[in-house]
């Protein structure tokens, strides 16, 4: 029984709200009123521009004209000028890269590369230190082919790790 009557209540209140949240349909005779409201004024202010201070719709329209000019002409300027800029900027950046490589390959062409005079023997604090000949060291073993040295490997044959003798 509690049941039904809070369903009932439920129903009815759900109901109510709906109805309650029906808005009111707006006609062209509520909206005639308020433009002639809005007509009558922009008459009236049209008529008394220069009793309020303002200045007439001409003179705005002229003045609106001539910022809309000068915002142009400004807004060409700056993008000139900041094309101007980013061209300096890498004319700057590709004769830094130019100087740059000109300076790397001078510095190149100034050096001078001797041997190490402990090869081919020479002074060594001041006493003649002659190298003997057949210490020339290790050379490995290979050829070259292709702008590569192909190593072959050492002159001596590989042998097993551990031999095993047999009785």
């Amino acid at each position: 029984m509690k049941i039904r009557v809070l369903f009932l209540v439920f129903i009815i209140i759900t109901a109510a709200g709906a109805a309650f949240a029906q808005s009111k349909t707006v006609t062209n005779d509520d909206l005639s009123k308020y433009k002639q409201e809005r007509v009558k004024a922009e008459a009236e202010l049209r008529n008394n521009y220069a009793k309020l201070g303002f200045s007439s719709p001409e003179e705005r329209a002229q003045r609106d004209a001539q910022s809309v000019k000068d915002t142009v002409e400004l807004s060409a300027m700056l993008r000139n000028e900041r094309l101007e800029r980013e061209r300096i900027d890498a004319q700057n950046a590709a004769n830094a890269q130019y100087s740059a490589a000109l300076l790397r390959a001078v510095q190149q062409q100034n050096t001078v590369e001797y041997s190490s005079q402990s090869y081919f023997g020479g002074y060594y604090n001041g006493w003649w230190r002659p190298r003997p000949i057949g210490r020339v060291g290790y050379q490995q073993p290979g050829y070259f082919a292709g702008g590569q040295f192909w190593p072959t490997g050492p002159a001596t044959k590989p042998r097993p790790l551990f031999k095993v003798t047999r009785h």
